[in-house]
């Protein structure tokens, strides 16, 4: 064995009286730790760090006894040995010595012991027996172990601690043997302490308090440790120290007197057996000492040697008695001598005083636990509620003794108060008797008036009487007039701007053409000088630029992008149309429903064609503006569908245009985000489920079954090649396979439809909206159907057009094509996607499966329940908001915008959407009449398509952009404006109508002559509505007044006055607008035109909601108007830059010619022309040439001059000079003309703009003169922008 370390030393010190390492003094205990020694430092160590390797060695000792005091208690209980203490951590992993343990001491918790090495996750069930065991005897849960610090070796001190416990706790209950104190009996060599230390250093946990592990416990369990028999309890029973046969057996009451314990003795001396008692004081002494073991016995004694001298006397005499007796052998010692019984008794007295105090410190713990405390509260709680209901009972014995008493003064109390209140009451009355009398007949007659007031607005078919006597409710307050004046105020200016900007817009595009006109003129000024030669090569020149000029004025028929008068035509009627298109919808709804059933041909690719040109349209619904306009589209296409629908079983059998316009939109990139927030988690836990399969015909599981078996085998399956269902039902594996499949079906089906149910406002609005049209339409068109009905076709259209392609499609290209998952699917996961799809469509459908699914037949059930909250989501899905509100449209949101609306389409897409509406204008202008609408005028205009069956293959596929403009000029109306103000018109003669007359019915009162006190209630009418003229500045009731005398039934003719006109002429112009509202369908005369009772009802009634009407009206028109304001801004800037830059471009060109004076020839009519000028100081900035109308004849300039011969052309001089860049001067003279000279100036982007549209020739020199425009541009060109 190595040689021990100084602290190993120090731990076997009186274990053999021999003492191997030198101490100068005698050791002492850490203090406030007693048994702890303190370490002192060994001068045969030369390291510094002495005192840490001590320390460290110390604690790895101390730990490696405690797990020899367990190995050895563990052998003790199951009487068998286990592995040694320094491989006993590793052994202890598996759980097998504490399942043992645990079915030794609580058999009926541990069912079986795992001893199967190859599966190690199972030897966990023997640590998970270990601790049913604990719990079946009480440990407290602070004693226990993690399993992972067990199984995974990361706290087996924690384990050592629990072993420890649990043996003081079945040592008190007497079910095991006590522990043993191992300190100083067990050796170690230097490597497995320093073994021991370095794996209690990987743990990197506190070592558990091993020495208090009893009174720990039983504070825990609440018991006293002193109440065993044994003092020390289980802890050090079959100890070192002595057992029963080493110490003295008490016959008889000892009572502690000095004096009789002689006697005592002496009586009892044989009954004693000797033993070396100076051994055993030596070495308790010593332990005490260098130990841990009895650390109370150290304290107490040394507390009761510093008590008394009596003991101090008897401390002293031991330890003499020791000295003296240490080398002396058992045999010697004489227990009868006076001197031993002496210090004998003062040994016995220092331990009856220790046994006291420990018995007194134990009793005032016990009083200061919080235990004690809260049981003492409760007794005195208890005492005070006795005392409590000792008294309240003597109060209520006393209060029913004198109930009568009580009774008789209440009610005199109650009498009194009464009395007095209806005394004040009277008093009251008396003295505002008529304000009492005026307040009940208010309150009778609101009583009243809310009573009719109600049945106005709850009788469907109100009488004229009852609608009579509430039309005063209809008078306009001055608040009300003052928001109509705002509101009409906010109109005016609204239009007004609107005009203004489009006066702009329209400058700001003259602009734009003058710009590209002038791009392109530089552009033929550079060609013209790169290909031409001098001056005199005219022939070449003129050529060239006819050239040019001929490329100019023949564009490509299939362009849109000519600088030219009729492509830039073509292109603003297109850009029109596309306007129109988008903001009518009819037209396009009813153009899809009338190709639907016709045969487009091959060349067109079918309907695809007209699709995808109709969402090329609205941009796809990349913005807000399109998608409100597409979603409005769907909206008129429903309704154009469904009028040819008989009901709705045809409707489900349909495949409607507006369905694959909505659901191809809503596939974008927000809506695949939608579908991969909601569907990704789902279809991943079914994709990435490899062993997962969910086929459900029986036969297809049976024959997987035998391909399975065969290859697994290698031998041919015994079972029948082919079985029918029934027969493979009969196998109970397949039967089971088949339960399973149906079983996990069903539990994956309830997860996608919980997790689609749980989303509503996640839904793209597009398709919720278009689900609530299509409600709307078929509970309009067909209202003897049943909810339920409704229910599928929604179901139809939200989940198997929608959502189940993003599920399955086809079985091929999704979901990957909606970028649900990045993987691959394989074709088993496919099927089982297409199995969940069948759920969940069949779910939607409302129906359960039939004959043609007998296998599904068993979800029915599930099916039918499932059903249920499928439609109740479908429902909760339809109720939105109308787009209008959702996306914040109205008519004046594209005047208002700053930049115009934008698309881009090819141009083979916009002349095949033209062709289409050519072939098809009479089908689409219904409501105009054939060729009289809007539509037709552009169309018209535009001239016919370019496209054809056949030349497909010529137009351009490149998009081009499309500025989209309004072609009206004014505020968009709606088409049923004006005849809703006839409607208000109408309503509004008619109450004048009742206030003069009365009837059973309004068609009575028409047919009732006018008699002379009607026209007297007429005239009351007028006064009260019309007022009399005053003179002065006219007030604001004066204003309502007029507002309502005058009314103005057609816009192109002057306003009626009301209050000019007799009853008579009133009724027969209310007896007209009437029946012409019954033309137009507006009302109906089978009812004695009662539909205009409930009109006018429903507007008394509905005031309230007309001014919150009027309110948002304003708060729009608010908005429109700033929104105007900026574009005003918006335009005028940029008019402004255009404007600049054509001025800089006209002074640049000019500025290149300017810069470089050409060579002239002497003594030449040029040469003398620029001496004038330079005499008298007019030489022009940019230049001047002369020359005669015979030269510019010569060369095509001038066509004709006016009255004058040819003869004579070389007598008249035309100068052409440029002082002002973009102004040209062109002069001439001739005594024919009757002046002597005549001079214009002439703007060159005018005389572009000329070119622009077309003309040929035009006049100048005040029409004395007809000149070529390309010709005279060609020359103007050269001689001032050339450089």
């Amino acid at each position: 064995m190595a040689t021990l370390l100084p602290l190993r030393q120090i731990g076997v010190v009186g274990r053999d009286g021999k003492v191997e390492i030198p101490l100068t003094v005698e050791p002492e205990d850490v203090i406030g730790m007693q048994g702890r020694i303190r370490l002192q430092r060994n001068d045969q160590m030369k390291s510094s760090q002495w005192m840490d390797k001590q320390r460290n060695t110390l604690l790895a000792y101390e730990y490696l006894c405690h797990i020899g005091e367990a190995k050895e208690w563990i052998e003790a209980c199951l009487g068998e040995e286990i592995d040694p203490i320094i491989k006993l951590e590793e052994s202890m992993r598996d759980g097998i010595v504490l399942a043992k343990l645990a079915g030794w001491f609580a058999p009926q918790v541990v069912p079986r012991i795992v001893t199967d090495t190859k599966h190690k996750f199972l030897l966990s069930e023997n640590i998970n027996a270990f601790f049913k065991a604990l719990r079946a005897v009480r440990m407290p849960q602070i004693f226990w172990f993690e399993l992972t610090d067990l199984f995974d070796k990361k706290n087996i001190p924690k384990v050592i601690f629990c072993i420890h416990a649990l043996s003081h706790l079945l040592s008190r209950r007497n079910l095991a043997p006590g522990i043993k104190d191992l300190f100083d009996e067990l050796y170690f060599t230097n490597e497995e302490l320093n073994a021991a230390q370095r794996v209690l250093d990987s743990y990197n946990v506190t070592m558990p308090n091993f020495k208090n592990v009893g009174s720990s416990l039983w504070k825990e369990l609440k018991e006293n440790e002193n109440d065993n028999d044994n003092t020390h309890g289980g802890r050090y029973r079959g100890s070192r120290y002595p057992n029963k046969d080493e110490t003295y057996e008490d016959d008889g009451d000892y009572d502690g007197e000095d004096g009789d314990d002689v006697d005592y003795l002496e009586k009892s001396k044989y009954q004693f057996r000797q033993i070396d008692l100076p051994q055993y004081v030596q070495r308790n002494h010593n332990s005490t000492r260098y130990s841990s073991k009895t650390p109370e016995l150290a304290s107490a004694t040394g507390a009761v040697e510093s008590d008394t001298d009596e003991e101090e006397e008897g401390e002293g005499e031991v330890m003499e008695f020791k000295t003296e007796q240490a080398h002396q052998t058992p045999e010697k010692v004489d227990w009868t001598a006076p001197e031993n019984i002496k210090k004998l008794k003062s040994c016995q007295a220092a331990v009856r005083n220790w046994l006291d105090k420990k018995a007194l410190e134990h009793v005032q713990e016990v009083h200061q636990s919080t235990f004690f405390q809260s049981r003492l509260q409760n007794i005195q709680a208890q005492a005070r509620g006795v005392v409590f209901h000792r008294n309240f009972e003597d109060k209520r014995v006393t209060f029913e003794t004198s109930e009568e008493h009580v009774i008789k003064l209440q009610a005199a109390s109650r009498g009194f108060l009464a009395r007095r209140k209806h005394q004040a009451i009277l008093l009251a009355a008396r003295s505002e008797k008529h304000k009492l009398l005026q307040t009940q007949h208010g309150y009778a007659k609101n009583q009243w008036s809310d009573a009719e007031l109600g049945q106005l607005s709850t009788d469907k078919n109100p009488t004229v009487e009852t609608v009579k006597k509430f039309m005063h409710l209809l008078d306009d307050s001055n608040l009300d007039f003052d928001s109509e004046l705002a509101l009409e105020d906010l109109r005016q200016r609204v239009i007004q701007h609107i005009r203004e900007n489009k006066s702009l817009e329209s400058h700001v595009t003259k602009l734009d053409i003058q710009i590209s006109l002038l791009v392109r003129n530089a552009i033929t000024i550079d060609e013209v000088i790169k290909t031409t030669g001098a001056f005199n090569k005219q022939q070449q020149q003129q050529r060239r630029y006819t050239q040019l000029t001929a490329a100019s004025n023949n564009p490509n028929p299939y362009t849109l992008k000519g600088v030219d008068k009729d492509s830039r035509q073509k292109l603003e009627l297109y850009q029109q149309l596309v306007y129109l298109l988008q903001t009518e919808p009819k037209y396009l709804a009813r153009l899809m429903s009338i190709t639907s059933g016709q045969d487009l041909g091959d060349h067109t690719n079918g309907h695809k064609r007209i699709e995808s040109t109709v969402l090329a349209l609205f941009g796809y619904a990349t913005n807000i503006r399109e998608e409100y306009l597409l979603i409005k589209l769907c909206k008129y296409c429903i309704a154009e569908e469904m009028r040819f629908v008989k009901d709705t079983q045809e409707f489900m059998r349909g495949n409607y245009t507006f369905m694959k316009l909505v659901v191809q939109t809503n596939r974008g990139a927000k809506e695949r985000e939608f579908f991969r927030k909601l569907l990704t988690p789902l279809i991943t836990l079914v994709v990435g489920n490899d062993t997962l399969d969910l086929e459900t015909d029986p036969v297809s599981i049976y024959n997987k079954a035998i391909n399975e078996e065969e290859s697994r085998t290698g031998v041919l399956s015994q079972r029948k090649p082919s079985a029918t269902s029934r027969e493979v039902l009969a196998y109970p594996d397949i039967r089971e396979t088949f339960i399973l499949h149906l079983r996990n079906l069903r539990e994956i089906t309830e997860n996608f439809l919980t997790a689609i149910t749980s989303v509503i406002d996640e839904v793209p609005y597009g398709i919720r909206v278009v689900a609530r049209e299509l409600r709307l339409v078929l509970e309009e068109n067909f209202p003897d159907e049943g909810p339920e009905r409704i229910v599928k076709i929604l179901g139809n259209f939200i989940y198997y057009r929608y959502l189940n392609p993003a599920v399955v499609k086809g079985l091929r290209n999704a979901p990957e094509q909606y970028d649900v998952i990045d993987d691959t699917i394989s074709p088993v996961q496919r099927k089982n996607l297409a199995e969940i799809s069948k759920m969940l469509q069949q779910i939607s459908s409302g129906k359960v499966f039939d004959a043609d699914d007998m296998f599904l037949a068993p979800l029915n059930d599930y099916v039918f329940d499932a059903g249920k909250r499928f439609s109740n989501w479908f429902m909760k899905l339809t109720d939105v908001e109308d787009p209008e509100s959702y996306f914040g449209m109205d008519p004046l949101a594209d005047m208002a915008r700053t930049n115009k609306p934008m698309i881009y389409i090819s141009p083979y897409e916009l002349y095949y959407l033209h062709y289409m509406i050519e072939t098809n204008l009479d089908s689409l202008e219904t409501d105009q009449g054939s060729g009289n609408g809007m539509l037709a005028d552009i169309v018209k205009q535009v001239g016919q398509s370019p496209y054809s069956p056949g030349n497909e293959h010529h137009l351009p596929e490149t998009p081009i952009c499309l500025s989209l403009s309004n072609r009206a000029e004014d505020i968009p109306q709606d088409p049923a404006s004006r005849l809703k103000q006839l409607l208000v018109d109408t309503k509004r003669l008619v109450v004048y109508v009742i206030k003069s007359q009365s009837g059973p019915n309004l068609r009575a009162i028409f047919e009732e002559p006018v008699t002379e006190e009607h026209e007297e209630n007429w005239n009351e009418v007028k006064e009260h509505e019309f007022g009399i003229q005053v003179k002065g500045t006219p007030t604001k009731d004066h204003l309502i007044r007029t507002k309502r005398r005058y009314l103005r039934l057609n816009p192109n003719d002057s306003p009626v006055d009301l209050g000019n006109i007799t009853f008579f002429q009133l009724k027969t112009i209310a007896h007209r607008l009437v029946m012409h509202l019954e033309k137009c369908r507006v009302i109906s005369d089978t009812n004695d035109f009662q539909d205009m009772i409930n009109m006018i009802a429903q507007a008394i009634t509905g005031k309230n909601s007309q001014r919150k009407q009027r309110d948002r009206e304003i708060g729009k028109l608010t908005n429109s108007l700033e929104h105007l304001q900026v574009k005003k801004q918006y335009i005028a800037d940029q008019r402004k830059q255009y404007d600049d830059y054509l001025q800089v471009c006209m002074n640049s060109m000019a500025s290149k010619r300017g810069k470089r004076h050409k060579f002239m020839l002497p003594f030449t009519r040029q040469y003398f022309h620029i001496k004038r000028l330079e005499k008298q100081g007019l030489v022009p900035r940019y230049g001047s040439y002369k020359y005669t109308a015979r030269q510019l004849h010569d060369r095509g300039i001038i066509v004709e001059l006016s009255g004058i011969d040819k003869k004579h052309y070389d007598r008249i001089p035309i100068i052409l000079s440029m002082d002002q860049a973009g102004i040209i001067t062109i002069g001439g003279s001739y005594s024919g003309w009757g002046i002597s000279s005549v001079q214009v100036d002439m703007r060159y982007e005018s005389l572009l703009q000329t070119q622009f549209e077309g003309v040929q020739t035009m006049k100048v020199l005040d029409g004395f003169a007809k000149v070529n425009v390309n010709l005279l541009i060609y020359l103007i060109n050269k001689k001032f922008y050339s450089s």
